[in-house]
């Protein structure tokens, strides 16, 4: 007959149990701790740096948000930007294109007028005659110009002036249809401009002011022009919405 012999399983001692549960309580900690990390931390861990892209989805997170870091980088945005948009290139793209580029790039284009504005408020601080910022807005109706003006002197805070045109003498003026306003951080106002507006030299800007007029046109955004130091020319057609 074959014997069997049973060999018992050593008990756990207290000092063993111990051990285990500092394991577990370790492990519980790490995950824990993960679980509070950022998500944009998380994110940025497992995404290569050849996905992040320039031109990023309409609704960025911390990870993917467009980084505009300097005004050459800033007026190469803007300017492959206005080739698309503008309807005076002849890189411009069909309605439904411009759209689905607007999407995807205007997190872009933000920063970008952002980054170029602040260039030139910095120099505007250092000397007044320096470093303006010019806005040409094409709106469809008075009350989208009126909007879009006080949406993009907030976002760059730029000076704030009085807005001419709306009336005369007093008496509020028809303006039904499609509006052009010019606002300038500088305040300078041509003589052209001046009789044009026939409000004689009440007419003169201060910083900040704009003059709002009525517009025939068909060009639909934000003419946003700055002038910078290094003199290069920046103008460029944006959408009116980006603020």
């Amino acid at each position: 007959m074959t014997t069997v012999k049973v060999i018992r399983q050593p008990s756990v001692k207290r000092k063993d149990s111990f051990g285990i549960l500092q394991l577990i309580t370790c492990l519980v900690f790490v995950a824990t701790a993960h679980s509070f990390t950022p998500v944009h931390q998380r994110v940025a861990l497992q995404t290569s740096p050849l996905a992040t892209k320039v031109f990023s989805s309409s609704q960025p997170d911390a990870a993917t948000s467009p980084s505009v870091d300097s005004v050459e980088e800033a007026t190469r945005i803007l300017s492959e930007w206005d080739k698309i948009f503008n309807p005076e290139s002849q890189g411009q793209k069909q309605d439904t294109e411009a759209n689905e580029i607007l999407t995807s790039s205007r997190d872009a284009l933000k920063a970008s007028v952002l980054l170029l504005s602040a260039a030139a408020t910095e120099e505007r601080n250092r000397d007044s005659v320096m470093g303006r910022c010019m806005l040409g807005i094409c709106a469809p109706s008075a009350e989208d110009g009126v909007a879009a003006l006080k949406a993009w002197v907030t976002a760059l805070e730029l000076p704030r002036g009085l807005l001419h045109g709306m009336d005369k003498d007093g008496v509020p003026i028809d303006l039904s249809g499609s509006v052009y306003i010019k606002y300038n951080s500088g305040g300078v106002y041509t003589f052209a401009d001046i009789r044009k507006s026939g409000l004689g030299f009440d007419a003169l800007w201060k910083p900040g002011d704009a003059l709002l007029e009525s517009y025939d046109g068909t060009y639909r955004g934000v003419y946003f022009q700055v002038e910078l130091q290094d003199g290069e020319f920046r103008q460029y057609l944006v959408p009116l919405d980006i603020f």
